[in-house]
């Protein structure tokens, strides 16, 4: 009897080791967000985002994947502007991109129509639990990061002197240095200045573990200089050597006045944040997103045309890309000619805002223009793609659904077509189903255009109808297509006739998916047919 189960678990071993991984879930539909602009921009992203993720398991991932982020970055920008116009929070809800976590908003009532964001320094987690001195600063960076910075300062300063060699000495320093300038009296900032310039002589590499503010000491020396010491040497070789460089802190602070007098004189904030967009400099970029949101909400003849100088003019095209995005919302003519221009910028992340921005734009000259994007075989693919991307359920019509289906023999390009079948899927409705059964069904398409089709089609298909599809295709793709469909039903059907390949079918590979699919299932069957397969007597059985 041992020996029968041992036989039983190696044979099962491979079987189990050539498991097909799991088709990672779709992302959920977003919960409506009280404007419907803004709503709908943020579906459409959220539902680009789930037809890429079923398009990561084509054969081109790398560059599906490419998709995916370029189209999760688009949500990510959006999303601020929803939070802290409509009081949204929106945290947690954009899943991180290559493992980094991104939250937006401040919660709800966080404030209107100004993007907050700070300059929030904190000291890393110890990084090195074999070095004599990483108790003692990881109790310095504790103290730092809950506000306790006297103590913190203390702790940081003993580091370096009971342990010269430590990893954790230039850290450190800094960290001492930024602690006395947290306390902020005079005395403490004049430490901490001499702290820094001796670090830089100790450690003239940096050696940081964590990010260091380069604004620090000049940051210091500015307070040091209001206070009537600028005539010191220390402080004023740190306000030469730190001409120039960006502040971040003193940009949060700037946001956040920005922020607070739009609740206090509405009318001046405006003035301030026009005032603001017509900077320049990149170390104010973080003040004028601030200001774009805050001019985003004001949906007047004024607040398009700066919107549009934006668009066009910034040096920096993230902000471009924004302003291009917000124009969606505007609804003027003047709006719409822009974004029309704006689809032939000289940046794509511009011109893709534009084409969504279209998609939502409630005239019907913007579909016109969304329509001849697409069907004109000599534009660039790319944009050809943003735009059939932006179709969903939410945000598109019968005629649309019509027109994709009429232009797809038209036009060219694998890529394009296929994004035309996503197209028509997330659309939905039992026309759009069926047209996509006959391009599965249909031999003159590729097997990848037929596969894709499949691939939308088979979890809502006729059972009996899907089994019949298997028996009279003969591509392998296809048939794994429809195993894994199977997998998915809960019909006693789908299970039938999962058995009856596994037991029966006359690919072998095919039949490890077969195989594979049904131990997902935890169906008590699956146990019996192993046991059959095992013993060499299923072949001769009926399921």
């Amino acid at each position: 009897m041992f020996r029968f189960r041992l036989a039983l678990v190696l044979a099962a071993a491979p079987l189990m080791a050539q498991q097909a991984p799991a088709r990672p879930p779709l992302p959920p539909d977003p919960a409506p967000y009280p404007m419907p602009a803004l709503a709908a921009a943020a579906r459409a992203d959220a539902a680009a985002a789930r037809a890429e993720a079923q398009a990561a398991r084509a054969t081109d991932r790398a560059e599906a994947r490419a998709a995916q982020i370029d189209m999760m970055g688009s949500a990510r920008m959006v999303a601020p502007a929803i939070a802290q116009a409509y009081g949204v929070n929106v945290k947690g809800v954009f899943p991180p991109i290559d493992g980094k976590f991104e939250t937006f908003g401040q919660g709800v009532g966080a404030g209107f129509g100004a993007a907050q964001f700070s300059y929030t320094a904190k000291a890393p987690v110890g990084w090195a639990p074999q070095d004599p001195a990483d108790s003692l600063y990881r109790a310095a960076q504790q103290a730092m990061n809950r506000g306790d910075y006297r103590r913190a300062a203390t702790l940081f300063k003993d580091l370096p002197v009971k342990q010269p060699n430590s990893a954790y000495a230039s850290d450190a320093l800094y960290w001492e240095a930024f602690s006395l300038y947290r306390v902020g009296g005079t005395t403490e900032l004049q430490e901490a200045l001499t702290v820094l310039d001796q670090r830089k002589n100790k450690y003239p590499a940096g050696r940081m573990r964590g990010d260091a503010d380069p604004a620090l000491a000049t940051r210091i020396a500015g307070v040091l200089s209001a206070r009537g010491l600028g005539d010191k040497d220390l402080v004023k070789r740190a306000l030469t050597e730190g001409s120039g460089t960006c502040d971040s802190e003193d940009q949060s602070v700037r946001a956040e006045a920005l922020n607070a007098l739009r609740q206090t004189d509405p009318e001046e904030a405006l003035t301030q944040a026009k005032k603001i967009l017509g900077r320049k400099d990149d170390c104010s970029v973080q003040l004028r997103r601030s200001a774009l949101w805050m001019i985003a909400n004001k949906k007047d003849a004024s607040a398009t045309a700066t919107l549009i100088a934006v668009a066009k003019t910034d040096p920096s095209m993230d902000l471009r890309a924004e302003a291009t995005g917000f124009l969606g919302s505007m609804g003027s003519d003047e709006a719409l000619s822009a974004l029309e221009d704006l689809m032939k910028a000289d940046d794509e992340r511009v011109q893709r805002n534009a084409i969504r921005a279209l998609t939502t734009f409630p005239n019907p000259r913007a579909r016109t223009a969304m329509h001849a994007l697409i069907e004109n075989n000599s534009a660039s693919e790319q944009m050809r793609i943003s735009a059939l991307d932006a179709f969903d359920r939410d945000r598109s019509t019968l005629d649309d659904a019509s027109w994709l289906r009429s232009i797809y023999p038209k036009v060219e390009g694998a890529r394009v077509k296929a994004r035309i079948v996503s197209a028509v899927a997330r659309i939905g409705g039992e026309q759009n189903e069926q047209w996509l059964m006959s391009l599965a069904k249909n031999e003159d398409e590729s097997v990848d255009v037929r596969q894709n089709a499949l691939r939308f089609v088979a979890r809502t298909a006729d059972i009996a109808s899907l089994n019949k599809f298997y028996d009279g295709v003969s591509a392998r793709p296809l048939r794994e297509e429809i195993i894994n469909a199977l997998g998915d039903r809960k019909e006693p059907e789908a299970t039938d006739k999962l058995i009856e390949i596994a037991r029966s079918g006359t690919d072998p590979q095919v039949r490890r998916s077969a195989i594979n699919t049904l131990t997902r299932k935890k169906d008590p069957r699956t146990t019996k047919l192993l046991l059959e397969l095992i013993s060499g007597d299923a072949t001769a059985k009926k399921p």
